[in-house]
């Protein structure tokens, strides 16, 4: 049989080319029992949406949670129930290769994590349920992605839920009652159980606002989920996460210059002003800025990136002095403090924590789920707003590999959310020889360049 033959006899909704089957992305028939859009999964979309932000409503601080059940979070319970509708009621997308060989590594890692390893088995299960949970997630935003309608439903319930921490937010950096109180200076945590998580969770759900609400039908729809967005960066500035602050400014220089073509839209031209009027008025304001708590933890994230000596850079150095320990099936998942028993801090660069407790295996899966959506570029010619969506997803997935550098988004449910409607998104409008899901024009015929 050939490959025309192969192509010829799959539904011609559901058509996949051959190089996308050999690669393992394959995009399942969404032809099941019942459509995706259904009433019920419009709900848990909306619901996911809404509740990816909360993580407590204990006012008392507790810390980042070191236990199996302190990481559980209402949004997990509605995740779970989407994939088993997914499962049961809709054919489910499987996961493409690059996201099986980081499932795989989490696995095998647990291996010299509990057998060779020393240290808490604890520990060993609580990281890798942290994953796992987290990738629960990809896989939902694999299916929510292949539907303009279930992204629109997401969208929705995360611009309630980032107006919801918007208030909380302001209120507790403004006033001295906090509701959710910090024991750092000049912090506040939202709802969550540290202020690094507000920032992470700011960042990402930034980058799924901006990103997935330009393809909303609604010129509103569209405006409030941008302005949103912005608003949610801004989580990392309050939550006082230095390199998150670095990144913010460098996706907004990014996206201008890759937008650049795009110099005539409004939503350019808006906000190339707000970027400018920003600059301009912390140069306006610098001697106040600098006194303040934010200003001087900008200033030292800033310092700190031509520096030889400081936590990240010792931890750096510590994962190459222990190499001949760990290269190349690592410590095992949970066990990153092993560069430096002395220290016992978990390893804050992404990068490095998953190469250190995954090992080869694991950092060039988790690599893969985030640069895959980059190397199919033949869908963004389809037109101009698939071109901008590309523009924005590709700012994004770029910077959050700066932004990982001190921070950890492997156990980000807002992160993998965006990983997994990315990937679909990117290997569904490749298939140019459909009609877009997400953009109005026709099909082109197959074959076409």
């Amino acid at each position: 049989m050939s490959d025309g033959d192969l192509i010829a006899i799959v539904n011609p909704d559901d058509a996949v080319t051959i190089e996308e089957r050999r690669l393992g992305w394959v995009v399942p028939s969404r032809t099941a029992a019942l459509p995706l859009e259904t009433s019920l999964n419009r709900a848990l979309t909306w619901g996911i949406g809404l509740l990816l932000g909360v993580l407590t409503l204990t006012t008392e601080y507790v810390g980042t949670p070191t236990d199996l059940f302190a990481r559980v979070a209402p949004v997990d319970f509605i995740c779970i129930a989407l994939l088993g509708v997914l499962f049961f009621r809709h054919k489910m997308k499987p996961p493409p290769v690059a996201a099986i060989a980081f499932v795989g590594a989490i696995f095998l890692s647990m291996v010299p994590g509990l057998l060779f390893t020393p240290g808490e088995e604890r520990n060993v299960w609580t990281s890798a349920a942290a994953l796992l949970m987290a990738f629960g997630f990809y896989m939902a935003g694999l299916n929510i992605g292949s539907s303009r309608e279930l992204v629109r439903g997401l969208v929705a319930g995360l611009c309630v839920g980032v107006a919801f921490q918007s208030v909380i937010v302001v209120h507790d950096l403004l006033l001295p009652n906090q509701w959710f109180p910090d024991p750092m200076e000049g912090r506040v945590r939202g709802t969550f159980k540290a202020n690094g998580q507000l920032g992470a969770y700011g960042f990402c759900a930034a980058g799924l606002l901006i990103t997935f609400g330009s393809s909303l039908r609604t010129r509103l729809f569209r405006a409030v989920s941008a302005w949103l967005g912005i608003i949610a960066a801004c989580f990392v500035f309050v939550a006082s996460r230095r390199t998150g602050m670095i990144s913010v400014f460098i996706w907004g220089l990014l996206f201008l210059v890759l937008g650049w073509r795009f110099s005539g839209r409004n939503s350019y031209r808006a906000f190339l002003a707000c970027y400018v009027a920003v600059l301009i008025s912390i140069v306006a304001l610098w001697p106040v800025i600098e006194e303040s708590f934010v200003g001087r933890r900008f200033l030292s994230a800033v310092s700190s990136m031509g520096q030889d000596e400081g936590f990240i850079q010792n931890q750096f150095k510590a994962c190459v002095q222990s190499a001949g320990q760990w290269f190349p099936f690592g410590f095992g998942v949970g066990r990153g403090d092993h560069i430096d028993r002395s220290d016992g801090h978990e390893i804050h660069n992404q990068h490095l924590a998953l190469t250190v407790e995954l090992g080869v295996l694991g950092i060039a899966g988790w690599l893969g789920m985030i640069l895959a959506p980059l190397f199919r570029r033949s869908w963004l010619r389809r037109s101009r707003e698939h071109h901008f969506l590309g523009v924005l997803m590709t700012a994004f997935l770029l910077i959050s590999v700066l932004f990982m550098f001190h921070n950890t988004l492997a156990r980000d449910r807002t992160y993998l959310l965006y990983l997994g409607i990315a990937t679909t998104i990117v290997l569904q409008e490749s298939r140019r020889h459909l009609p877009s899901s997400y953009f109005e024009g026709p099909a082109e015929p197959k074959g076409a360049v």
